[in-house]
């Protein structure tokens, strides 16, 4: 058709952009169709991905086995069932003798997205729940007492478009009570979570309180929580990985009927490893440390224990962390183990020149304050050592310490009086307990004044310190040269 007049031209337009439109909007309508038919199958894939991997990632580590006991697939959903086994020889041990397997069932009930409609509704591509079975909540429901008709245990789960999933889990408040008048009670936990598509697992979790109660008196735990943050998109080998790892608990307390009884008052752990970019090296940092503990009316006061390790190598570190859990799933002694590491430090440990490191030990007691610090580094040439002598050439050691001189009076005290109990007990002179006391009077301030007098000890008046330097072969105590047998 020709339109020869700019009245015809006009008149026609109109109508050809009204079908255009309509095609365009149907063809947008039918590939929206096939999207919504066909994305789910890929979230399907993808939540059948992200789990296995998670799942593959826990099994490496070695203390706990997951496995499917059931895996139901469909177009907008998966219905499977998840079994927790415990690698650990005691319990296997434990329920094999009974015949029953050790292991904890949960339901995992996921929804396809894109479009998740159920869980909240969103964008993603699965959003679900995971929960203990049926038979599980009977038996916690006949043998304990929950406070509350939710499922005892819940994590819900979601993973968005751009493969993050982040995560919450929680249970119940419960009790127990023993035939022999012990009542136990945990308040809810409550945890929350995150893991990058490229493996970056980041944790937290909490649980207020935690009770013991028996006729003997109550043990008490308040605010406890962890904190966990592991890159296992940068894990090198089975076991190596760039992770954190926090600690910490508010208080534990212990009381009695008499008054006697025991607390501690903000206890904290913290572990840290980096890795280095070309992955051969790792360096980790361990604070251990409370605020105030008191026990059978004894008071020590702001303690900590700071150490670090530096330039361990990666391959040394993936070869020890093999064998302990090797020795721990064959039961196999320490000794076998310290044996096979020594081997491994020889030929994957010094060559990198490791250094043990302890930036602070210090507590404080009614008698006064501790200070220690200290460091040993071995240099990478001590690899080449024919012997432990030799390998002496290539060792540096640094210590220090302060400490207030009733403090020391007192540690040097109860020094003694286990070597006069000892001493006792081998049928040496019998003395009564005053004798011992005076005889560890005298003999911890004689102790002190010999070593001051040797030069061991520096009196800065209130104090009592000391310095030791070691590097080249030579070893050097309070600025003073000291003769070795080597």
């Amino acid at each position: 058709m020709v339109l020869n007049s700019a009245p015809e031209r006009e008149a026609y337009q109109p109508g050809f952009r009204e079908i255009l439109m309509k095609k365009t909007l149907l063809l947008i309508v039918v590939i929206l169709a096939i999207a919504l038919v066909a994305l789910p199958f890929f979230g399907a894939y993808k939540t059948e991905e992200a789990f296995n991997g998670w799942i593959a990632e826990v099994n490496q580590a070695g203390t706990y086995e997951l496995e499917w006991e059931r895996y139901e697939k469909g177009w907008l959903s998966t219905n499977a069932v998840l079994k927790v086994g415990f690698k650990q020889p005691e319990l296997t041990a434990l329920f094999a003798a009974s015949g029953e397997e050790f292991a904890i069932p949960l339901n995992v009930v996921l929804h396809h997205g894109p479009v998740l409609w159920r869980d909240g509704a969103g964008l993603g591509w699965f959003s679900g729940q995971i929960f203990l079975d049926k038979e599980q909540e009977i038996w916690i429901q006949n043998n304990l007492q929950v406070d509350g008709e939710e499922p005892f245990y819940l994590m819900r789960i979601f993973m968005n478009l751009a493969g993050n999933s982040s995560f919450n889990d929680r249970s119940l408040p419960f009790s127990i009570s023993a035939a022999d008048d012990t009542t136990i009670q945990v308040t809810a936990y409550a945890g929350e979570g995150k893991i990058s598509r490229n493996g970056h697992l980041q944790y937290t979790g909490n649980l207020p309180q935690l009770s013991v109660v028996d006729e003997s008196g109550k043990i008490a735990v308040d605010d406890m929580r962890i904190k966990i943050d592991s890159d296992f998109g940068k894990k090198v080998g089975r076991y190596v990985l760039p992770s954190s790892g926090e600690f910490s608990v508010s208080s534990i307390s212990y009381n009695n009927e008499e008054g006697t009884g025991f607390s501690l008052q903000k206890l904290a752990a913290f572990s840290d490893m980096q890795i280095n970019e070309e992955q051969t090296m790792a360096n980790m940092v361990i604070k251990i440390g409370f605020g105030h503990v008191n026990f059978l009316g004894e008071s020590v006061s702001d303690a900590a224990l700071q150490f670090r390790f530096s330039n361990v190598g990666v391959e040394f570190l993936e070869h020890y962390l093999a064998l302990i859990q090797q020795g721990y799933d064959s039961g196999e002694n320490s000794a076998q183990l310290a044996m096979q590491s020594a081997s491994l430090a020889t030929t994957h440990l010094i060559p990198f020149g490791p250094e043990l490191k302890i930036d602070a030990l210090k507590f404080t007691t009614a008698e006064g304050k501790l200070n220690f610090a200290g460091r040993v580094a071995v240099a990478p040439e001590a690899s080449q050592a024919l012997s432990p002598f030799e390998i002496l050439a290539y060792l540096s050691v640094d210590s220090s310490l302060l400490v207030d001189k009733p403090l020391a009076f007192r540690l040097m005290r109860q020094s003694t009086l286990r070597d006069l109990n000892a001493a006792q007990f081998e049928g040496g002179e019998q003395l009564t307990d005053d004798e011992k006391q005076a005889q560890a009077d005298n003999q911890a301030q004689m102790t002190l004044d010999m070593l001051t007098v040797q030069g061991m000890l520096i009196d800065k008046g209130e104090q009592y310190s000391s310095e030791f330097h070691f590097k080249d072969g030579k070893a050097e105590l309070n600025g003073q040269p000291v003769p070795l047998p080597f």
